[in-house]
């Protein structure tokens, strides 16, 4: 599990950060979410929704290694949350609402990358 883990948690992927822009607190907080579900799709083994998660990311950020660690940071700590809370995973259709949600308000935060 730690494995997967890791290769899922797209490390390196975003590896410049020159000449970026500021980040809003919108934006910040767009990709805190998509790391929140991606800890939490981890945890609860939906895995393809991790790859979808990490294929949105992919697609609709600015390479840039601030978005990146922030990413990996909230993925870390969602899944420690989650874990620790000691709840029950949701149902994997509303998990993919909620994937569907974020990617459309990070595509709203980052509208061209």
């Amino acid at each position: 599990m730690k494995k997967l883990f890791l290769v899922l948690c797209v490390p390196g992927l975003f590896v410049s950060s020159a000449g970026a822009s500021p980040l809003e607190k919108g934006q910040i907080q767009a990709v805190k979410e998509v790391g929140n579900l991606n800890g939490v799709a981890l945890n609860c083994r939906f895995f393809d929704q991790a790859k979808r998660i990490k294929q949105i990311m992919i697609d609709n950020l600015p390479k840039q290694r601030e978005l990146g660690q922030i990413f990996e940071d909230e993925t870390n700590a969602s899944f420690l949350r989650f874990t620790r809370a000691a709840k029950p995973c949701p149902s994997p259709v509303e998990f993919a609402e909620h994937v569907g949600e974020a990617e459309e308000a990070l595509k709203q935060a980052f509208p061209v990358n």
